[in-house]
């Protein structure tokens, strides 16, 4: 991330960017160790404290050799919203570039990446629960069809399948009263960092088995004691958090709208094989800079950590 003399000119920042159950962390963990980096998490959910398991949080072993930021900033119950994330992670990142100190940003959530990297990121004050609410309880559909009546402009950009980012120009209007064509044509704010993207990805077949497996260590390790603690301390599906995979469909279970623990599995698994393509596509058609992909396959994985490393310290660090 090499600072000059002209402080108009960027931090460049490597992000290390990967669907879900693609072993990013894992890796990200083990360039971090070798390399004397923190890392800075960009995840809608290793925000929130007390859900460490559903969320693949780096252990406390983990944590006492790598510096981790942008994890358990918040209660389950607290509002935290992709804005909040952007303004404390790019703080973060300019503190620890003034210092010259090692980092890279590791993670695949998709509103985060776009609200910490790219300018044209509106970010709301709030967006009521009951509102939430209602849009999840329609169908993509329905919604891109609203979508289309309130900004023909905005739906043109935006899949008819892509849900989430239907919801926001939604969302945005309905707390605005403007258009979000119209907003992000005044609301673009220069950023002072930018990415320099790596994506990591497993073809669809080991994606499944990498999503099945980790769902079922997840379980041995205490998935289900988790959600039931949360249940225990009051935090249930009113709140957002709780919305993520997993914990949404073991606190149907557990509150009897699911018949069975396997079918709250069952569902479980689907529902992040579907993320995982929406990631995917986010990565390769939404993302203003382009990553460089990086297919990962059985006996490959030291090659690419090994390419990572001298990236991060041949370009990156290159000044350092």
């Amino acid at each position: 991330m090499s600072l000059t003399k002209n402080l108009e000119d960027k931090i460049k920042v490597f992000a290390l960017i990967g669907h879900t159950a693609s072993g990013k962390n894992e890796l990200a963990f083990e360039i971090a160790k070798e390399l004397g980096a923190k890392i800075i998490l960009c995840d809608s959910k290793k925000v929130y404290k007390l859900m460490d398991i559903g969320t693949s949080k780096p252990t406390k072993e983990m944590r006492k050799e790598v510096d981790y930021f942008m994890i358990d900033l918040k209660y389950p119950n607290e509002y935290y919203s992709a804005g909040d994330y952007a303004k404390d992670a790019e703080k973060i990142i300019l503190e620890l570039a003034k210092k010259k100190e090692r980092f890279f940003v590791v993670g695949g959530g998709t509103l985060y990446l776009k609200a910490l990297f790219e300018e044209d990121f509106i970010s709301l004050d709030s967006v009521s629960f009951e509102l939430r609410e209602k849009l999840k309880k329609e169908k993509t559909e329905k919604l891109y069809e609203l979508l289309k009546k309130i900004d023909p402009q905005r739906a043109k950009k935006i899949g008819k399948n892509d849900r989430v980012r239907i919801e926001r120009a939604i969302e945005i209007y309905e707390v605005t009263g403007e258009k979000p064509s119209e907003i992000y044509k005044k609301r673009k704010v220069e950023k002072k960092i930018v990415p320099y993207y790596f994506a990591i990805y497993w073809d669809n077949k080991e994606r499944k088995k990498r999503i099945s497996d980790r769902l079922d260590k997840m379980m041995k390790i205490g998935f289900l004691e988790e959600v039931e603690n949360l249940l225990r301390n009051g935090y249930d599906l009113r709140y957002k958090s709780l919305d993520a995979h997993g914990y949404k469909e073991l606190i149907l279970y557990l509150t009897g709208k699911i018949r069975s623990l396997e079918e709250a599995m069952a569902l479980t698994k689907k529902r992040i094989y579907e993320y995982t393509k929406r990631q995917l596509r986010f990565f390769r058609n939404y993302l203003k800079i382009k990553p460089i992909f990086y297919k990962m396959e059985e006996g490959n994985r030291n090659f690419i950590k090994e390419k990572l490393k001298r990236v991060l310290e041949e370009e990156i660090w290159k000044d350092f």
